[in-house]
């Protein structure tokens, strides 16, 4: 481990404390990290400080100098120890603003009546829309534990996991853009969920408390027929034909107006229809229109 980051982890907040204190002559020659980083990048010498210690988080300060400007003085020390409380301000500033835009975040989301957790490149959940904090308070397969979002199936969980995670490090786009597929899970009438996870544009030097990744879970909504034809086809495998059916149906079309529009014997229609069934577990119309709807 860096010796420089496993020193200061253990000072109290705002001590300052020089290499001089810690590192030895034999520690330098031993430490592979001392010996072969630090020279090659010739950071041979630190003065840090821990600003904020607190339960998984640690903001330290540190100067790193050079073998020709070798340690830090005692004078440079007082300046040094002088400005670290400002910065300590700063940053706290800085994360009180990140919470807050997650905040802000969740209240304009919360006029589209959209369920959706707010959570940071860590995966914590910082805020939630009053539709997601009713689904996640309602016993059923979606939750919040040690304030993280969580799912009950574990290979669902994990790929949940797995998609915030890659979702929080995508840094190839400057704007909100679809993560990993959609994740489905079942409320207890065994009708889907639909989780999208979102990335949220990457902020330079936050403290990790910025929004970086919205899941948004959808079920009994109105529906966008575009959204839902995506849907049907990567989740439950339809045909393009079987959807086109599928949201037919949806609008109250009978099946003979369906052969008529598509050009297809009724027969054929039938077929189709029994085959959608199949593939989505339904047995009627019914039951069809009430799946669409969780899916919308």
């Amino acid at each position: 481990m860096n010796p420089f980051v496993r020193f200061g982890a253990q000072l109290p907040s705002l001590k300052v404390s020089s290499s001089a204190e810690f590192i030895s002559r034999d520690l330098r020659r031993t430490n592979p990290f001392l010996a072969d980083f630090t020279v090659r990048h010739d950071t041979q010498y630190i003065c840090l400080t821990p600003l904020l210690k607190e339960q998984g988080l640690l903001v330290g300060l540190a100067v790193m100098r050079t073998a020709r400007q070798g340690e830090i003085s005692e004078e440079q020390k007082k300046i040094f120890a002088a400005i670290a409380p400002h910065v300590r301000s700063a940053v706290r500033s800085q994360m009180a603003l990140e919470h807050q835009g997650a905040v802000l975040m969740a209240a304009a989301l919360e006029a589209l009546s959209l369920a959706v957790f707010v959570c940071d490149r860590e995966g914590v959940v910082r805020a939630m829309t009053p539709a997601a904090e009713t689904l996640a308070g309602q016993g059923g397969p979606i939750g919040l534990r040690l304030n993280r979002l969580r799912v009950d199936s574990a290979p669902e969980n994990s790929a949940l996991m797995q998609a915030m995670a890659d979702a929080a490090a995508d840094v190839s786009s400057s704007v909100v853009g679809t993560g990993a597929g959609p994740i489905v899970v079942r409320n207890p009438n065994g009708l889907p969920l639909v989780l999208e996870i979102l990335r949220v544009p990457r902020r330079e030097h936050g403290f990790r408390f910025d929004p970086r990744v919205l899941v948004v879970v959808r079920g009994g909504g109105s529906v966008d027929p575009g959204r839902l034809a995506h849907l049907l086809q990567s989740i439950y495998g339809l045909t393009a034909a079987e959807t086109d059916v599928a949201l037919s149906l949806a609008e109250g079309r009978p099946p003979d107006v369906i052969a008529a529009s598509r050009q297809r014997s009724v027969g054929t229609i039938r077929v189709q229809i029994r085959s959608l069934y199949g593939k989505l577990g339904v047995n009627r119309q019914s039951e069809l229109l009430a799946l669409l709807r969780q899916l919308g």
